[in-house]
């Protein structure tokens, strides 16, 4: 297709680049606007990237994976402490990758066998590792001195991933300065906050002239301008009909006289077209080709898509080429999609990307022919089990459960009916809000008693089984009943040593003991918490999420704060950018007199997660610290606009206004957070001194009362004696 310049819109896109991060340019499809776009930057210091966004051609970070790809091979010959320091972020968002720079090995959720990996990330794991992707690239163009222009092309079928990349690259420090995005969008319906939208509209005769052939009559000219509508993709399409010989006539819609076209043509040659069209990733700027390929037979097409995957994921595999998913999700039959689907699917959670992956993926889970499809032994039904597993993780077990029973009573003989099971334990012992432990270990028993009975023979029986028990552990845990779990882990733990050594199943093994660990320390035995999970560690050396656990525990502990310390220095250091590593040290810091540093630690938390309330909580509780209550209050203030249900912020929020005279709103916090929590002693406390500065002596004594009673504080008490001598008085 002539390069076409729509002169109208290139003021408004360089004006548009100059003043904003994102623009969107709306175009209807065809539309061809990316040499308008060059035109518009012509003048600028930045030559733009010209890139496709579609990740379905181009990968899960597809539109930026140009630069990415760019930017670490600068780092590598110039700067590898670039890539050193955000190594736990690029090796796991890119599996496949390797560096000289790595200096730290993979964790065991990373190097397991895919059915030993019990493990799944949580769902905000994503965001972690987009923001040092991010911090990477934003490192790269500051120590460069570039500035990036970003042209994305076909910009609305981005990945929900690469979606949140950007928004980080422009919120994040220095970001915005450093680049700049134009989105291309031809559904309308792209959206990010802030952005400028531009509507590119329509080529005039003139602008569309390079389409025409030069020796046909102005006056057809002017028919297929109009037919077209002033869109270059349908005009080149109707002057080759043209001049084939097909007549543009203004009773004929544009698509039909393509169709008609098409159908003047040799079998052969069609053949030929759908060949090169699907072997073009179906990114051919060509209407006859788009529209050859709508209608040419299903079976045909669908068979041209399914060699051309195998061999999109022979190259991903060694890392040759992106994860190329187009060809999958094009078959037209569903039952195939599905099966092609399977492992890039278990690829895309197995690294985390759970937005990119339920964006094609929930229709698949809603299908109810796919969700009894295969033999219940098969990849689909594994794919279909690990959606179900996210999805009760991230708290959608009314989504997971329906289907978690379906399976069982549609394959009760599956390979998978232990992990079915396992899953509905947990659904209902852990992440159903609230829980209900009676059903959960109607589930734990269910699949102890089916291993027993089906699973006897199987080569991982005790496996198997130690990992159901696993399931149960918690329950009992959950339950209180201590001994009995601590029981379980023990046993566990000492029959997969006996059967499989300790090299084995280390996943599972150092899961167990953790497990072990996190008992013990319910029960207040820290020693033998500590125990078990360096124990743990030592299975998962490179398990950041074991070294925050060890933070949390030495805190506990009076005069280990510098190893608790240590851990979360430690933790940080081995995970994508860790926000709670940073808001648990930040309360130690915060006790141990470290203000400085605790409010460092609470802004690194908030730059990875802005909004994370406890982060705005507990830079409030500093600021009052240093009686600088109007600043405390704000903070407060921030944390309620994300959590107004939390009893400490409410009465916190209210000793904030009682510092700064304002009794009413005062009281007001109070009072709510004792309608969140009646027995909150230091509310209760709190709110008797506003009533007695109030004159309120009935009032106020109740309250004093009532935290003397609860709360277990000399200061309570003396405020009860102080305000029963004043109202004897």
């Amino acid at each position: 297709m002539p390069k076409l310049i729509q002169s109208r819109i290139v003021s408004a896109i360089s004006t548009s680049v100059d003043a904003t991060p994102i623009t969107i340019l709306k175009a209807e499809p065809g539309m061809a606007p990316v040499p308008t776009i060059k035109s518009a930057l012509s003048n600028s210091s930045s030559a733009p990237s010209i890139t496709d966004g579609d990740w379905r051609t181009g990968g899960y970070l597809a539109g930026l994976q140009e630069v990415v790809d760019a930017e670490l091979r600068w780092a590598a010959e110039n700067k590898p402490q670039l890539i050193e320091a955000t190594q736990q972020s690029l090796k796991r968002l890119f599996p496949l990758m390797d560096s000289d720079a790595f200096t730290v090995p993979k964790d065991l959720t990373n190097t397991s066998t895919k059915e030993e990996r019990t493990r799944f990330y949580h769902h905000e794991y994503q965001n972690k590792l987009l923001v040092g992707l991010a911090e990477f690239l934003i490192e790269c163009a500051w120590e460069r001195n570039q500035r990036h222009v970003v042209v994305i092309d076909r910009a609305s079928a981005l990945s929900n991933s690469v979606k949140n990349l950007i928004k980080l690259l422009v919120r994040l420090e220095s970001g915005a300065s450093l680049f700049r995005f134009i989105l291309i969008d031809y559904e309308q319906r792209l959206y990010f906050p802030g952005a400028n939208e531009l509507h590119f509209g329509r080529y005039s005769p003139e602008e569309l002239a390079p389409i025409f052939c030069q020796d046909r009559a102005l006056e057809q000219q002017r028919q297929i301008y109009e037919a077209s509508g002033g869109n270059p993709l349908i005009a080149q399409a109707l002057s080759q009909c043209e001049a084939a010989g097909l007549p543009v006539v203004g009773y004929l819609d544009p698509i039909a006289t393509v169709d008609l076209y098409l159908a003047s043509l040799p079998g052969d040659e069609r053949q030929s077209l759908l060949k090169t069209y699907i072997e073009s990733n179906c990114t051919t700027s060509d209407l006859i080709a788009q529209r050859n390929y709508a209608i040419f037979d299903h079976k045909t097409a669908d068979h041209l898509h399914e060699q051309l995957h195998r061999k999109c994921l022979e190259q991903f595999l060694p890392g040759e080429a992106p994860l190329v998913m187009l060809h999958a999700l094009s078959i037209r039959d569903k039952y195939k999609r599905l099966e092609l689907l399977a492992e890039p699917s278990e690829i895309l959670q197995s690294i985390g990307l759970y937005d990119t992956w339920f964006s094609y993926f929930g229709e698949i889970f809603a299908d109810p022919a796919l969700r009894a499809f295969g033999s219940g032994d098969d990849p689909v039904n594994a794919a279909f089990i690990s959606a179900a597993f996210v999805l009760y993780s991230l708290g959608c077990g009314r989504v997971s459960v329906p289907y978690l029973d379906e399976f069982y009573h549609t394959f009760p003989k599956s390979r998978y009916t232990p992990t079915v099971l396992y899953a509905q334990s947990m659904t209902y012992g852990r992440y159903q809000q609230p829980v209900d432990l009676t059903v959960a270990e109607e589930y734990a028993l269910r699949n102890l008693e089916t291993i027993e009975s089906d699973f006897k023979d199987h080569e991982k029986y005790h496996y198997i089984k130690v990992f159901a028990e696993n399931a149960y552990a918690y329950i009992k845990a959950r339950q209180e009943k201590y001994d009995e779990a601590l029981a379980l882990c023990a046993e566990g733990h000492a029959k997969m040593l006996q059967i499989y050594g300790d090299n084995r199943f280390k996943l599972h093994q150092s899961i167990l003991i953790y497990n072990t660990s996190q008992v013990y320390e319910l029960v207040r035995d820290l020693d033998r918490a500590e125990k078990q999970l360096r124990e743990a560690i030592a299975y998962d050396p490179y398990y950041g999420e074991y070294q925050n656990d060890l933070g949390n525990l030495l805190s506990k502990v009076p005069g280990r704060e510098a190893e608790a310390l240590e851990g979360y220095a430690r933790a940080i250091e081995l995970c994508p950018p860790y926000y709670e590593a940073h808001l648990n040290r930040a309360k130690l810091r915060a006790r141990v007199g470290d203000a400085a540093g605790a409010l460092r630690d609470l802004d690194r938390a908030l730059t990875i997660k802005p909004n994370e309330w406890r982060a705005h909580f507990e830079m409030g509780n500093i600021l009052m610290g240093q009686d600088k209550a109007k600043a405390a209050l704000q903070s407060y203030l921030s944390a309620s606009e994300i959590n107004s249900q939390s009893a400490d912020l409410q009465s916190n929020l209210g000793l904030a206004y009682s510092e700064l005279g304002d009794i009413g709103e005062s009281i007001g916090h109070y009072l709510r957070a004792l309608e969140l929590d009646p027995r909150h002693p230091l509310t209760h406390n709190n709110l008797a001194i506003e009533y007695f500065e109030a004159g309120e002596q009935d009032k106020s004594l109740h309250h004093a009362s009532v935290a003397a009673e609860i709360g277990g504080d000399p200061d309570y008490n003396s405020t009860y004696e102080h305000i029963l001598m004043s109202v004897a008085s």
